[in-house]
């Protein structure tokens, strides 16, 4: 998630922080449009397939992958075994990046997550999670809209009244534990698919990771609307925000570094998972 530093509060704008936004905003245009021809499926060719990942592949293909925090399983149309050759016109800026990131997870972010999982009791980090759910739930309304999904459009706000409420700002969900009604996360960047917006060309980003011109610019865009702005003044809006994307982050932690030790180019594996994961929810 890219944390804005732009915050609009009772008609209030500041500035530098506005124009340094929609720089961010208008390069992610300019990408997404400069890669709208770039290819968007796989070419024909292949590439060595990565060394074994550790885990357990099932029969389906299904890849369980174990960690401290417990397992998930990858599906077999996320985790290829003769991995495809994407089109990435960005590769020659993308990789150093990768490069950079993957020494800042594995010297900082990585250690602070497992700190961060270890010291702080699950039933709080429920709650913090329930918090950042709750409080999105105005763009999920916003998006399904869009989306041309009135009712689920309609379900979205049933569950921030109902959480902001009874739930406390949201640390508990009695919407989904009260009265079953679950959670159907809408975001800009499935709109903009759902409108055949190619994703563009893969993107990595500093310290936020792999994405896309698409979700990238979605992304921008989200956190300069997010309901967060209203409540709070920067630079405490992007404090939040950062704290949102690492509290997400904690969990997988450890399945980066699981996987990023059993491939022999980790860029080109983590580019294929992402773009695997793209062309899956296409």
């Amino acid at each position: 998630m890219l944390a804005s530093p732009f915050h609009s509060h009772q008609g209030q704008c500041h500035q530098p922080y506005y124009y340094q936004c929609l720089r961010s905003a208008l390069l992610l245009v300019g990408f997404l449009f400069l890669s709208a021809c770039a290819q968007q499926k796989p070419l024909n060719e292949n590439t060595q397939a990565p060394a074994n990942t550790s885990g357990e592949v099932k029969s389906s293909g299904t890849m369980t992958i174990q960690t401290s925090q417990g397992s998930f399983e990858l599906e077999p149309t996320v985790v290829s075994y003769a991995p495809q050759t994407f089109s990435d016109p960005l590769e020659a800026i993308n990789r150093p990046i990768f490069a950079f990131n993957d020494l800042v997870f594995r010297y900082m972010f990585i250690p602070l997550a497992q700190g961060y999982q270890y010291v702080v009791p699950s039933p709080i980090r429920s709650g913090v999670s329930n918090f950042f759910s709750n409080i999105r739930e105005p763009l999920n309304a916003i998006n399904h809209v869009l989306q041309g999904e009135g009712k689920a459009s309609g379900t979205s706000l049933s569950r921030f009244v109902i959480n902001s409420t009874l739930g406390l700002l949201g640390f508990f969900d009695p919407a989904n534990d009260w009265f079953a009604i679950k959670e159907q996360t809408a975001t800009l960047n499935q709109t903009l698919a759902s409108y055949d917006v190619g994703y563009g060309s893969f993107l990595v980003l500093p310290f936020l990771g792999q994405t896309d011109t698409r979700n990238g610019f979605a992304t921008v865009v989200e956190g300069m609307i997010h309901p967060i702005n209203l409540a709070t003044d920067s630079p405490q809006t992007l404090y939040i925000q950062a704290y949102s994307s690492f509290h997400a982050f904690s969990p997988q932690a450890d399945s980066y570094e699981i996987l990023k030790q059993h491939t022999e180019d980790p860029y080109l594996f983590f580019r294929n998972l992402y773009l695997q994961g793209v062309l899956r929810d296409q």
